[in-house]
């Protein structure tokens, strides 16, 4: 039999261990944020460290081409062309300065910005890695990981511009943001689900290790070196020789014998130390030839550093190659559902159809209005108006009541939508506070006025009593400690405008189910409606989901409305097309009386980049219209589907 050997110093192994180390890590950390959510808190300090450590590589690889405009020492053999050496001077320059200093506004600039310095570093890379010494197992990740980098940055790119690539390419880029997106999940931030929260710089390779002769080769050169000074060293002696000899004298034959035969036994030797050499021997003298610039208490820190950034990169990359088959595998799922015009609608002319709207749903952090939110909201009046929708929610903060300038733009804008022949939904938003009674007596105080001032059709309190909610206190909150406070909120309402119907809404994932039994169990909520909030992974068959919370419903046999309050996709990680069918999708059985049979939807969100300010960058790809306002095949999909579900189309 056989035995099984195991060599622990082999490369496969070390891949195999970074694989498994960065699984472990990586579910940690996961399970770490999901309970406590800090590196959500952490996200943007999380950038800039990247940032920095990136600059760092950037200025070691600078350091490198630098030492190429010098003289080559010819037993080295780095051979890095002078043209290349200025090339790569300039493309490090070029990084540091846009990784290094402006990486953590990434969201504020447009994506291009990012594309092009790291255009500059994929032409590098690919010509080091073509022309260079060495390609072993680990090298060609590394070029793979460069790749998958600058092809997301590229798509993110095509976003900023409105372009999605059709067919079979849509659904190969998009499996790419996919794939980060979960990277990103699982190591940065658990929101990533909703939008690009986080970039990786190009990784750089280091020139020198490529273009280092291999050390076999270099070890021949010395043995050819060597065997020419032996030659040159016994003809000198031969000369010097024959110069002491009187004449007629001649070298004994056994004297020429003993230097030829030295001269076999050197080269021998030399030879000797040749078959010696391994793999590993190769990587150390290259990682000196790319290191020995550096005086020498530094070698070890940059020896360091090159190897803790190659594991970062393995581990990505090892990570991606096992997420990405099966993000694959998920977006054509999704891009199987069938389109818009293939899908059954049940006219429902009463139904809630709505959109929600930016215009009034974005603030910054002093809840002042975009400078053109007058002309956006006439074209999103405009827009609600083809889209068939009947209604237009906008998610109202407490910054946005207490600013004087904003309270009466919202006086205006809102009575402007009523006039228009559109009713509204509006949503208590609240704010981030530190106690849970703070954010009741917020979401108290910001229901009175919005009802009385704006006297909406609807209004959603407590939105996500399970989800986003709870992020907004810092102490933990079980779904009944909120019951007293909906009640007492919903009457406040209902004293101050009669007409307006009040809704409260559950996040439909982990403990969505048992939330939504324990609040159709207790009758003195007094609500109008019930809200399902779900956003899709990336596999169809997930819509079981929601027939099980429609189950659930039915069976408590209660006078509440049943919504689909919020659902959206995200175009950028999951393309135009899959977004098209799976919103159609939803609307399809949001209408059908035997599928979902739901009184009423609403879209997120009308246009990209939903809840910010940020006038170019963008964080978010909700929208049925892109940030250049160029509309997606989305719009054209619920166009049509609220149209024949209002029976006009």
């Amino acid at each position: 039999m056989k035995r099984l050997n195991i060599n622990l110093s082999s490369e496969r192994f070390r891949l195999l261990v970074i694989f498994l180390g960065t699984i472990l890590i990586a579910g940690l950390l996961f399970i770490i944020n999901s309970i406590s959510g800090i590196l959500n808190i952490l996200v943007f300090i999380t950038q800039a460290i990247a940032g920095i450590i990136f600059a760092l590589w950037y200025a070691r690889i600078f350091l490198s081409y630098l030492v190429e405009l010098r003289e080559k020492e010819p037993e080295k053999k780095v051979g890095i062309p002078l043209g290349w050496a200025i090339f790569g001077i300039i493309t490090c320059v070029i990084n540091i300065i846009v990784w290094g200093f402006f990486s953590p506004l990434i969201f504020n600039f447009p994506k291009i910005y990012f594309l092009v310095p790291s255009a500059l570093v994929m032409v590098e890379i690919s010509y080091v890695f073509i022309k260079g010494n060495r390609r072993k197992a680990r090298d060609w990740l590394i070029i793979v990981y460069n790749v998958f980098a600058f092809l997301y940055l590229f798509n993110w790119t095509l976003v900023d511009f409105g372009i999605d690539l059709p067919n079979i390419l849509g659904i190969f880029s998009h499996t790419i943001n996919s794939g980060v997106m979960w990277w990103q999940i699982v190591f940065v931030n658990t929101t990533a689900f909703f939008s690009p929260t986080f970039i990786f710089p190009i990784y750089m390779l280091n020139p020198r290790y490529y273009f280092a002769k291999p050390v076999k080769d270099y070890i021949k050169a010395r043995a050819e070196i060597k065997k020419e000074t032996l030659l040159d060293e016994l003809k000198e002696g031969d000369k010097e020789a024959d110069q002491s000899k009187l004449p007629g004298e001649r070298t004994p034959f056994f004297e020429e014998r003993r230097k030829l035969r030295e001269q076999d036994e050197e080269i021998q030797a030399i030879e000797k130390e040749l078959a010696k050499v391994s793999e590993e021997d190769d990587v150390k003298y290259a990682q000196h030839i790319g290191a020995n610039d550096f005086p020498f208490y530094l070698r070890k820190f940059v020896s360091n550093f090159d190897s803790f950034l190659r594991i970062i990169s393995l581990s990505i990359i090892l990570v991606l190659i096992v997420v990405t088959p099966i993000v694959f595998v998920g977006n054509i799922t999704m891009n199987a559902i069938p389109k818009h015009t293939k899908q059954t609608y049940d006219v429902r002319s009463n139904m809630v159809l709505a959109v929600q709207g930016n215009v009034f749903s974005t603030f910054d952090i002093n809840g002042n209005l975009t400078s053109s939110w007058y002309n956006d909201l006439i074209k999103e009046i405009a827009w609600v108006k083809e889209l068939h929708a009947t209604h237009i929610r906008y998610d109202i903060s407490s910054n946005a009541l207490s600013n004087s300038a904003t309270k009466g733009y919202l006086n205006f804008g809102l009575n402007k939508i009523q006039n228009s022949g559109l009713k509204l939904i509006l949503s208590v938003a609240g704010d981030f506070v530190l106690t849970k009674r703070e954010l009741l007596n917020t979401i108290y105080e910001d229901s009175i006025e919005i009802a009385k001032d704006f006297q909406p059709d609807y209004m959603i309190i407590f939105n996500e009593v399970n989800g986003e909610l709870l992020s907004y206190v810092s102490e933990p909150v079980e779904i009944e400690e909120w019951f007293p406070a909906i009640i007492n909120t919903t009457n406040v309402i209902k004293t101050q405008n009669p007409t307006t119907k009040v809704v409260t809404t559950i996040l439909a994932i982990g403990d969505g189910i048992d939330a939504l039994q324990k609040m159709l169990a207790n009758s003195s909520l007094n609500l109008d409606a019930i809200g399902l909030i779900f956003y899709p992974v990336f596999f169809g068959w997930r819509l079981n989901k929601l027939l099980k919370y429609r189950d659930i419903y039915r069976a408590a046999d209660t006078s509440l409305q049943f919504w689909i309050s919020e659902i959206g996709m995200e175009s950028f990680n999951f393309g135009e097309v899959a977004q098209a069918k799976f919103l159609s999708k939803i609307a399809s059985m949001a209408s059908n009386e035997d599928e979902l049979n739901a009184s009423g939807i609403c879209i997120t969100s009308l246009k990209d980049n939903l809840g910010y300010t940020i006038n170019r960058g963008l964080t978010s790809h909700f929208g049925l219209v892109y940030y250049n306002e160029r509309k997606k095949r989305a719009f054209e999909a619920i166009s049509y589907a609220y149209g024949k579900i209002l029976g006009i189309i």
